[in-house]
């Protein structure tokens, strides 16, 4: 349909866009995989592919990291009308428990808007864009010394703490393991893609 093909330009001109290029380099600068060790600061050998925490000649092959590129997009349900913005925080969330019982009396469905495109998730009254994401995934499951990969800035230069949170809590999965169906937004915004990446099997739960 006009929504799949618009979403499909849009994320394509994106991801071929420099900028995107530039994201990705980031992303798995601020992982620390590739870092240096300390007995191997930058500017002391800096060229050579050894003594990172993960060595370069051993860096997942391009076409392979590309083929694990997953696109997902979150739209959310919106309240309709729009409460007000001085409504009080425990009214706001009455009008979510509320929500599918006013859809149903005016006729909406819950499930997608008049355009078809599919909802995600039920957003509060905080106005909510549509959010493109694309996700690669890099398995380091078995990476020795993995607790000892530090955590970097945008620039790859500053340590910063690393914490370490479970999909429990992250709201992606329930106590019991399976697929959560908590709203995840407040603790994790892209919780609802995460979930999707463990339902097609992206993430080994073994």
């Amino acid at each position: 349909n006009s929504w799949e093909s618009s979403r499909l330009d849009v994320i394509h001109n994106v991801c071929d866009s420099a900028n995107s290029v530039a994201a990705i380099q980031g992303t798995l600068r601020m992982s620390g995989l590739f870092a240096h060790t300390p007995s191997n600061p930058p500017g002391v050998g800096f060229d050579s592919p050894t003594h990172r925490y993960v060595n370069l000649a051993n860096a997942p092959d391009p076409a392979t990291l590309v083929r694990s590129m997953r696109i997902y997009t979150m739209f959310p349900q919106m309240p309709d009308p729009m409460p007000h913005p001085s409504t009080p925080p425990d009214d706001l969330q009455n009008e979510i428990k509320r929500r599918d019982f006013h859809m149903a009396k005016r006729g909406r469905d819950p499930h997608q808007d008049e355009y078809g495109r599919i909802y995600t998730h039920k957003s509060t009254s905080n106005v909510s864009n549509t959010i493109h994401a694309v996700y690669f995934t890099l398995d380091a499951t078995d990476l020795p010394g993995l607790d000892e990969v530090p955590a970097l800035d945008l620039l790859g230069s500053n340590t910063v703490k690393r914490e370490w949170k479970s999909l429990e809590d992250l709201k992606v999965l329930d106590s019991d393991q399976r697929i959560g169906t908590e709203d995840t937004k407040p603790t994790f915004i892209s919780g609802f893609i995460v979930r999707q990446l463990v339902k097609d099997g992206v993430f080994d739960m073994q």
